[in-house]
């Protein structure tokens, strides 16, 4: 908390601005393939594309703020 705090951000900021929904959500997703790689069953194509989706979103609104 402090860190953010630091950085002149605070978890209200991050959850206005969305970037912490949309962290949050890239992470589950990725995680969510990960775990059904792990395990062997078979990953959805719509799962795959959506997760794709949202962390090129996400990463695609990282690289735009730092302009």
């Amino acid at each position: 908390m402090t860190k953010l705090r630091a950085l002149g951000h605070t978890v209200a900021d991050l959850w206005r601005s969305s970037a912490l929904i949309q962290g949050i959500m890239a992470l589950a997703g990725f995680f969510t393939i990960c775990y059904l790689a792990l395990v062997g069953r078979p990953i959805p194509e719509i799962l795959a594309a959506l997760v794709g989706s949202i962390i090129g979103y996400y990463f695609g609104t990282k690289e735009r703020t730092k302009e």
